[in-house]
């Protein structure tokens, strides 16, 4: 991930030990169940730009479900196994189930679908990709796949089962979609995809701030989203041990909230200087000119 400069994975299958993903750098963060004794789905996170909340009631053994703020843009990351012995159609209800609580539109849908269809480039569909291509339709999102190859290739043969979906809000901001060249040492090819979102990556620290209009806020709506996710962060705080883990539910707690004004409360319109030599430098200067003059009209 370092040498591709790759911000975040969204992995199935991984290798796994003790409930743990092993070979990871510890800068990385990881996102998988915990309490899963078999890890089938995660989520890796390079990027330190990116600030990141699992959804753990959302989550489990063979899904991750990761919310994603870059820059003033927030996003919903799904990484999911469907297993080839179990029926489809549990798996998609419970996929219905966490999607009726998203906002679909800002969507990134990783998946092993063990399922075949010819909208993902495979050379036949069977039943298995017909249902799941009419409920991928269903929700308004979008195949972002090309025809780069079969992305399953084992010595008994190859498939085209591993799959990239979208968003509507998403698909005019993808890039890219390939076929890595790097070694995966597995079965399956890596995949490539790339966002170019209108909010580029930076540090936060020089990100401009958002103000909300708190006027025209749905509270109801803002108690509601906030409600169903401080249980888990007032577990976590409870157990705390170090700073680290304070670090971490501070970041969370901040990302509940922003993105909870982002959905239940309009955005104030910022004047801005449409001069191109206009700086933050100038404007503080002002500020202090401003400043400077009404405490001499006093005198």
């Amino acid at each position: 991930m370092e040498a591709d400069n790759i911000d975040c994975a969204l992995v199935q299958e991984s290798h796994s030990y003790r409930s743990t993903l092993p070979g990871y750098p510890s800068t990385y963060r990881l996102f998988y169940d915990p309490n899963s004794d078999i890890i089938k789905a995660a989520i890796i996170v390079r990027s330190r730009h990116l600030s990141t909340f699992i959804d753990y009631k959302n989550s489990d053994y063979n899904m991750v479900t990761l919310e994603v703020i870059a820059g003033s843009t927030a996003f919903t990351l799904f990484s999911y196994y469907f297993e080839p012995s179990k029926n489809i159609n549990s798996d998609l209800h419970k996929i219905s189930h966490v999607f009726s609580s998203k906002n679909l539109n800002r969507l990134v849908w990783s998946m092993d679908s063990n399922s075949k269809s010819e909208l993902w480039f495979s050379p036949y569909s069977d039943a298995r990709g017909n249902k799941l291509s009419e409920f991928i339709s269903a929700n308004n999102l979008f195949i972002i796949n090309e025809d780069c190859g079969p992305t399953f290739r084992a010595t008994q043969g190859t498939s085209y089962i591993d799959i990239t979906v979208v968003g509507s809000d998403l698909l005019e901001d993808n890039s890219s979609w390939c076929l890595s060249e790097n070694e995966s040492l597995s079965d399956h090819v890596m995949i490539e995809f790339e966002f170019c979102l209108s909010t580029v990556l930076r540090d936060t620290s020089s990100a401009p701030f958002v103000i909300f209009n708190t006027k025209k806020a749905n509270w109801c709506r803002f108690r509601k989203f906030c409600l169903s996710r401080m249980t888990h962060i007032f577990d976590t705080l409870n157990s705390c041990t170090n700073s680290s883990c304070l670090n971490t539910v501070i970041e969370e707690l901040s990302f509940v909230i922003y993105q909870e004004c982002l959905y239940s409360m309009p955005i104030k319109k910022t004047s801005k200087h449409n001069v191109p030599w206009w700086s933050i430098g100038i404007g503080c200067a002002r500020k202090r000119l401003n400043a400077s003059r009404r405490r001499f009209q006093r005198c």
